[in-house]
C-alpha cells in the first residue's frame, strides 16, 4: 500500500507541467516554510456541484533555512512522529471510558462515611509552665530606661513582634556571655491573659530591622505558655530552656501570641532606641486552604485581555507536606478553545515545578526544574512566574530570587478562563494554603519583586497601573475574594475551600518598623526548676468534601448533583507539627459506595490524514527546495470541504520547514466517496490495553444502504523499544470468529530514498521509517458485509505480550458509491524516468521506462496501446496484452530500442506517456490517460580511457555482490564471493549503450555505517566508485555513498567510440586482487578472445621483475594467480598485454 502513496507522486509531475491540468486544479496553500505555527484554520473548496477526480496533498519538507548541520542547525537531530490531522466538527469521535460514580475531594477510598454537619481537627499544643524551686544564683541586665510605653499586643488579638538588642547594649547593661534564663519587664496596665505567648530568640549580625527582610526562622524557642497578666508592675517569664548568648552577637527577641476575643491590651515600659529596633505585626492574616477542593475564579478580572506578551503571577503558598508532591496545579488559565495558556504545577508528582505560558494552538511554552521539599511544602514560600514573549524569556523566582529561566519562549498569551486552586476543568487540585495573589500584565524585574515581597501592594508600587488582579485574601469568611487593586473586581470562590487564620507565630509579612522597643531585663541564673508540660487543645474546622454524583445518560456521562459533606469516622488529633497523636470518632450518618460507570467521551472528529516520522537530521541535506511527497487524500473528500482546522502534532512538527498544499483535481473519481468515519478515535494504545480491549474495543458500525464498496484503511506505527523493533501481526476482525484481515506492521527501511541520515535509519521498524510516510493497510469489506446493516469491527495485535511497546492507531471506514465507468484505465505513476523524491532509488534512469496502470472500471482490461516519448524525440508505441482486473494495478516496462531514445535537444527533459486505446477502443474516461514527468539524464562516460570499478569490501564481504546489466535487464558483468577487507579494481569495458550498476548488501547496512563504528568497529568499512587511470593517476568518475542501506542502483551511458578506436561489441572486465596482497595476486580478464596474454610485474622505475605468457583458461579470458614470493614489501605494477591492448594496475605487496 505504501507503493500506492508513491504512485501519486509521479502523477503530480504531470499536473506541474501540463498547463490544461493546472487550470482544472484548485490548489489550497496551508503551511509555508515561513510559518511559525503548525496548525490553523484553512478554507477548502465547498462547491456542492463540483467533483474531484483526485485530492492530493503536496507535502514538502526542507531543513530549516535549507541548512545542513547538527543539533539545532538544519534538520533537527531526532526522529519524531509528525502526524497531520483534520478536525471535522460535523462528526464526533467517541472514546470508551470509565468514570467513578462519585468524585469526592480529598478522598481516595471506595466507601465514604459522612455527616452533614461541620467537623473539626483538634490541635494539641505542648506548653511549658516553669517554676523555680531554688535559686542558686542570679544576675540581671536591663536595657533601656523605660522612658516611654508601648502596647504589648498592639491592640490586636494576635501578633508577632521582633526587637533588636545590640551586643554593646547588653554588655553595658551587665550581661555576660552564657545562658540567658529569663526575661523581665514592667507593665503599666495589665490587660489579662495573653494566650499562646511564645518567645523565641536568635543571634544576629543585623544592626537594624527591615520590614522587607524579616527574620522568619533560625530562632530558639525559650518560652511558650498561656500567660496571665493580672496586675501591673514587674513581670518575670522563666524560660523552659536557656538561650546561649555568645557575648558578641546582637540578639533578636521574637514574641508572638494568639488571643481569643474579647481581650484587653496590656501596656509595657519601653524606649525609643534611636534606630529601627522593632518590627510589629498585628495584622490578622488569612489564607485560602485548598485541600483538593475548591477554586478561586479570576476569569472576570479587570483588563485580563490586556495580558498578551507579558505577564507576572505571584503568590505565597504553604504546601501540605502530608500530600505533596502530587499531580497538581496551583493555577491554570485557558483560552476560548480550552487551550492551556497558563499553568503551574507546584509541584508535579516528580517534585518538579513546571511553568507553562502562552499557546498558539499547537502547544504551550514550558520551563521546568526539580525542586526541594522545603521549597514547596511545610513552610511559607513566595513564588513569582514571569514571561516576556517579545524577548522570549520565562522566569521563576523563589522568595524573590531568580530560581530558573528559559529562552526562546515566544508564544503569546490569551486568557479567557483563570482558576487558582486547580486546573480550569477541576482536575489536578492543589493541596495547601495560598495567600496574596497578584497578577500583572507586565514582566516584573527581580529588584521590584524583592522590594514588595513582604508588604502589601499600594498605589506607590511602580507598576500599580499594570496590576490586573490583586487578592490579599484577608476576608476570613464568605465566598467572595475582594480585588484590592485598581480593577476592584471581586473573584468568586467555588467548592468551599476553607479560610485559615495564621496564628501569631506564623505571621511572615506586613511588618512595620518602629524605633520603640520594650525595656527588657535579661536574666542569667542557676536554678533548680520544675518544668511542667501542659497540653492545650484548640480546634480548626475541617474543609467540607465536595461530592459530585455522576450517571450515564445514553452513552454520555452527566453530573447528577454536587453536595458538600464532612468525612466521618476516626478523625485525627495532631500536634502543631502535624503529627497525629490520636483520633476522635465521629459516628457517620451515611456511607457513599463509589463504583465505576462506562460511557463514551465525545469530541469533534479528528482525522489523521498523514502519519509520518521525521528523519534523523544530523548532516542531512534536503537541498534548497527540500523533498516533496504527494499523498492521495481522495478518501477524505467528504471532510475536505469548507473551513477546517489542520494541525501537525506528536512532537516532530517543528523538526523541519514545511510547505503543504492540497490539490483538488476536477473530474470524475473512480467512485464517489460517500462517507469516511473514524471507527475509533486516533490514539496511542499499549500492548496490554489493545489485547484486553481496553482500547480499540469491538464496535458495531452501521453501513450505509447506498454504499457499493466498503473499505477500512488502517495506519499503525509501533513505538517503545519493543514496539518499534519487534514485528507483530495485526488484524481486523468482523463479527468475531476468524480474523479476516491479518497484516504485518513492519516496514523495511534500508531502501529509504532519503539517505544517508544521522541515525539508525536503515533498521526496519513497525510500520514506519524516519523520513517516510506510514504504510496504509486497506481491508476491503465489500463481499463480507451487507449494505444497510451493521457490522462488528475489532482491531487487535497477535503475539505474546511485549513490554515497552505501544502503537499509534488510526482506522477509518470508507464508504463508496458504484464505479463511475465500465472502461477506465488510468496511469497512476511514472516510476522511471522521473526526478520525484520517492523514486530516487530508481533514477536517473536510461533503461526501460516503467509506469503503473490501474483498472478503475468494471471491465477487465485485456489490451492497452501505449504511446510514449521523450519530448523533442521520437515516439514509440507498445501493445500490452496481459489482463488487468477491476481495481488492480500493474507495473509495465516500456521497451526502448537504443540509447538514442533519450536524445533530445530540449534543455528540460520531459518523458510523456499516453494510453491511446483500451481493449482496442478509446477509453471511456480519457482524463487520466496521460502523464508527463521531468527527469534528469544519467551520467555519460564517454572517455578514451578504460573505466575501472574500484570496490573495497568491509569485514562482512559475504553480504555484498555487484552486477552490471544492460538496458534489457540482462546481466553482463558481475562479481560475487568477495573477500573481507579487500580492494578490487575491475576494468569494465562495455559496448555503447545504457547500463545499470546494482550493488546489493544483504545486511541492509551498506559498506560503511556509523552505527557499527560505535557498536562493533570490527565490521570495518568499504567503498566503491567508477574511475579511470591517466598517466597512472586514478581519476574519479563517480564516487558512491558507502552508507547506502540495502542497495544502490546507478544507470550510466557508455558513449560510442569513433571509427579510429576499437569498436567494442561485448562487455569486458579486467581486475587485479587482492590489493594490498601478501603471497599472491589474482589477475582476472573477461570478454576477450582466447589468445595468449603476457603478464608482467614492474617496479615503480619501470624495471620488469617478472614476465610470463599465460594461456587463457576460459573461452573469453582468464583467471590467473601470480606468486609474489621474493618481492620486498612496497608498491608495484602488474601489466597485462593482449594483442594491441595493454593494461596496468598498481598494487601493494605487504
Amino acid at each position: 500500500m505504501n507503493r500506492n502513496l508513491y504512485l501519486i507522486c509521479s502523477f503530480l509531475c504531470f499536473l506541474f507541467i501540463g498547463e490544461t491540468a493546472a487550470q482544472d486544479t484548485i490548489k489550497v496553500q496551508t503551511l509555508t516554510w515561513d510559518s511559525t505555527s503548525r496548525s490553523g484554520y484553512f478554507q477548502f473548496p465547498d462547491d456542492p456541484g463540483q467533483t474531484y477526480r483526485k485530492i492530493l496533498m503536496r507535502y514538502n519538507m526542507r531543513c530549516h533555512d535549507a541548512a545542513v548541520g547538527n543539533g539545532n542547525v538544519g534538520c533537527r537531530e531526532w526522529d519524531y512522529s509528525c502526524n497531520t490531522f483534520i478536525t471535522d466538527p460535523n462528526q464526533q469521535d467517541s472514546t470508551r471510558a470509565t468514570h467513578p460514580s462519585h468524585i469526592i475531594s480529598n478522598f481516595s477510598g471506595t466507601d465514604f462515611d459522612y455527616v452533614t454537619y461541620p467537623t473539626y481537627t483538634y490541635l494539641q499544643f505542648m506548653q511549658h509552665s516553669t517554676n523555680y524551686l531554688e535559686v542558686i544564683g542570679e544576675t540581671t541586665a536591663t536595657v533601656g530606661a523605660g522612658a516611654g510605653t508601648m502596647v504589648l499586643d498592639n491592640y490586636e488579638s494576635l501578633g508577632r513582634h521582633q526587637f533588636l538588642y545590640t551586643a554593646d547594649e547588653l554588655s553595658t547593661a551587665g550581661l555576660s556571655a552564657g545562658a540567658i534564663s529569663g526575661l523581665r519587664f514592667n507593665l503599666t496596665l495589665a490587660g489579662g491573659e495573653v494566650s499562646y505567648l511564645r518567645i523565641r530568640m536568635k543571634a544576629t549580625s543585623k544592626t537594624e530591622l527591615d520590614p522587607n527582610n524579616p527574620d522568619l526562622d533560625g530562632f530558639t524557642e525559650v518560652y511558650f505558655l498561656n500567660t496571665p497578666f493580672l496586675i501591673a508592675g514587674a513581670q518575670t517569664l522563666n524560660f523552659y530552656q536557656n538561650f546561649d548568648w555568645d557575648g558578641s552577637s546582637n540578639v533578636l527577641v521574637d514574641y508572638s501570641f494568639t488571643n481569643q476575643l474579647p481581650f484587653i491590651s496590656s501596656t509595657i515600659l519601653a524606649d525609643d532606641a534611636g534606630f529601627p529596633a522593632g518590627l510589629l505585626n498585628s495584622t490578622a492574616d488569612n489564607a485560602l486552604d485548598f485541600e483538593g477542593a475548591g477554586a478561586l475564579d479570576l476569569s472576570n478580572a479587570a483588563n485580563l485581555s490586556s495580558i498578551s506578551n507579558e505577564i507576572t503571577v505571584s503568590m505565597w503558598c504553604y504546601g501540605n507536606a502530608a500530600v505533596l508532591p502530587i499531580n497538581s496545579s496551583i493555577f491554570e488559565a485557558t483560552d476560548a478553545d480550552n487551550n492551556r495558556q497558563l499553568n503551574v504545577h507546584l509541584p508535579w508528582s516528580n517534585a518538579t515545578v513546571y511553568w507553562d505560558c502562552g499557546n498558539d494552538g499547537t502547544g504551550y511554552d514550558r520551563i521546568e526544574k526539580a525542586a526541594t521539599a522545603q521549597s514547596f511544602e511545610g513552610q511559607w514560600n513566595h513564588w513569582t512566574f514571569t514571561k516576556n514573549a517579545t524577548t522570549g524569556t520565562m522566569r521563576i523566582y523563589l522568595n524573590g530570587t531568580l530560581w530558573h529561566s528559559g529562552t526562546g519562549k515566544t508564544r503569546s498569551i490569551d486568557i479567557q478562563n483563570f482558576n487558582f486552586g486547580g486546573a480550569v476543568n477541576g482536575s489536578n487540585p492543589y493541596y495547601g494554603l495560598v495567600d496574596e495573589i497578584r497578577v500583572w500584565n507586565v514582566e516584573l524585574d527581580e529588584a521590584t519583586i524583592q522590594d514588595w515581597l513582604f508588604r502589601e501592594v499600594s498605589d506607590q508600587h511602580p507598576f500599580y497601573g499594570n496590576l490586573v488582579a490583586y487578592h490579599k485574601l484577608d476576608e476570613g469568611i464568605g465566598t467572595i475574594a475582594l480585588d484590592n487593586g485598581p480593577g476592584s473586581v471581586p473573584a468568586p470562590i467555588y467548592g468551599f475551600p476553607s479560610w485559615r487564620l495564621n496564628r501569631g507565630k506564623d505571621l511572615y509579612k506586613n511588618f512595620e518598623a518602629t524605633n520603640m522597643r520594650p525595656q527588657f531585663t535579661f536574666v542569667q541564673g542557676e536554678y533548680i526548676l520544675d518544668d511542667q508540660i501542659i497540653i492545650v487543645t484548640d480546634s480548626i474546622p475541617n474543609n467540607p468534601n465536595s461530592v459530585i454524583s455522576y450517571a450515564v445518560d445514553g452513552s454520555d456521562l452527566v453530573i447528577v448533583d454536587t453536595v458538600f459533606l464532612y468525612q466521618a469516622g476516626d478523625l485525627p488529633v495532631v500536634d502543631e507539627n502535624g503529627t497525629v497523636t490520636g483520633t476522635v470518632y465521629v459516628a457517620p450518618e451515611g456511607t457513599i459506595n463509589i463504583g465505576d460507570l462506562t460511557y463514551y467521551q465525545k469530541a469533534d472528529a479528528k482525522f489523521e490524514i498523514l502519519s509520518l516520522v521525521t528523519p534523523y537530521g544530523n548532516g542531512l541535506d534536503l537541498g534548497q527546495q527540500g523533498a516533496t511527497f504527494f499523498f492521495d487524500l481522495t478518501d477524505f473528500a467528504p471532510i475536505l470541504k469548507g473551513e477546517k482546522f489542520m494541525s501537525m502534532e506528536l512532537g516532530g512538527q517543528n523538526q523541519e520547514d514545511m510547505d503543504i498544499q492540497f490539490w483538488f483535481i476536477e473530474g470524475t473519481p473512480e467512485r464517489d466517496v460517500l462517507q469516511i468515519q473514524n471507527i475509533w478515535p486516533f490514539r496511542r494504545g499499549y500492548y496490554d490495553q489493545i489485547q484486553n480491549d481496553q482500547f480499540f474495543e469491538p464496535r458495531d458500525v452501521s453501513l450505509r444502504a447506498d454504499g457499493s464498496k466498503f473499505k477500512i484503511r488502517s495506519s499503525i506505527t509501533g513505538h517503545g523499544q519493543n514496539g518499534e523493533f519487534v514485528p507483530r501481526a495485526h488484524y481486523i476482525n468482523l463479527d468475531g470468529g476468524t480474523q479476516e484481515f491479518v497484516f504485518d506492521v513492519w516496514k523495511q527501511c534500508s531502501e529509504n530514498p532519503m539517505y544517508p541520515q544521522g541515525g539508525t535509519w536503515t533498521f526496519a521498524r513497525a510500520g514506519w521509517c524516519p523520513g517516510l510516510d506510514t504504510d496504509i493497510h486497506e481491508s476491503d469489506l465489500t463481499f463480507l458485509v451487507n449494505a444497510g446493516e451493521s457490522v462488528n469491527i475489532d482491531y487487535g495485535v497477535n503475539g505474546s505480550f511485549l513490554t515497552e511497546a505501544n502503537y499509534l492507531v488510526s482506522s477509518q471506514l470508507v464508504t463508496y458509491g458504484p464505479l463511475n465507468h465500465q472502461t477506465d484505465a488510468s496511469i497512476e505513476a511514472i516510476i522511471r524516468p522521473t526526478d520525484m523524491h520517492q523514486y530516487g532509488r530508481y533514477n536517473p534512469a536510461c533503461n526501460l521506462p516503467r509506469i503503473v496502470v490501474k483498472n478503475g472500471g468494471s471491465n477487465t482490461i485485456g489490451t492497452l496501446k501505449i504511446q510514449y516519448r521523450v519530448e523533442g524525440g521520437g515516439t514509440r508505441v507498445y501493445d500490452y496484452s496481459e489482463p488487468i482486473y477491476e481495481g488492480e494495478t500493474r507495473e509495465i516496462d516500456l521497451p526502448v530500442d537504443a540509447t538514442g531514445f533519450w536524445n533530445t535537444a530540449s534543455d528540460t527533459k520531459i518523458f510523456e506517456v499516453q494510453l491511446l486505446e483500451v481493449n482496442g477502443a478509446a477509453d471511456e474516461n480519457p482524463d487520466n490517460n496521460m502523464m508527463r514527468s521531468s527527469f534528469e539524464v544519467p551520467e555519460m562516460f564517454d572517455i578514451d580511457e578504460t573505466i575501472i570499478l574500484k570496490f573495497k569490501t568491509n569485514n562482512r564481504a559475504s553480504e555484498n555482490f555487484w552486477t552490471i546489466r544492460d538496458e534489457t535487464g540482462t546481466t553482463v558483468l558481475s562479481r560475487t564471493g568477495m573477500a573481507n577487507a579487500t580492494t578490487y579494481e575491475d576494468e569494465v569495458v562495455l559496448p555503447d549503450g545504457c547500463y545499470s550498476l546494482y550493488v546489493d548488501d544483504s545486511g541492509d547496512d551498506g559498506l560503511s555505517y556509523w552505527y557499527w563504528d560505535v557498536v562493533d568497529p570490527s565490521v570495518g568499512s568499504g567503498y566503491f566508485k567508477f574511475q579511470y587511470y591517466f598517466n597512472n593517476f586514478a581519476v574519479s568518475l563517480k564516487t558512491f555513498e558507502s552508507e547506502f542501506g540495502g542497495s544502490v542502483r546507478f544507470d550510466f551511458v557508455v558513449g560510442q567510440y569513433t571509427d579510429t578506436k576499437e569498436v567494442i561489441t561485448e562487455p569486458r572486465l579486467f581486475s587485479v586482487y587482492p590489493n594490498p596482497a601478501s603471497d599472491h595476486l589474482t589477475v582476472e580478464i573477461q570478454g576477450y578472445e582466447a589468445d595468449n596474454f603476457q603478464v608482467d610485474i614492474i617496479d615503480p622505475t619501470g624495471k620488469i621483475l617478472q614476465t610470463q605468457t599465460v594461456v587463457p583458461n576460459s573461452t573469453d579470458g582468464l583467471i590467473y594467480q601470480l606468486s609474489l614470493e621474493g618481492l620486498a614489501p612496497g608498491m608495484y605494477y602488474t601489466r597485462v598485454r593482449h594483442a594491441s591492448k595493454t593494461w596496468s594496475r598498481p598494487f601493494v605487496k605487504m
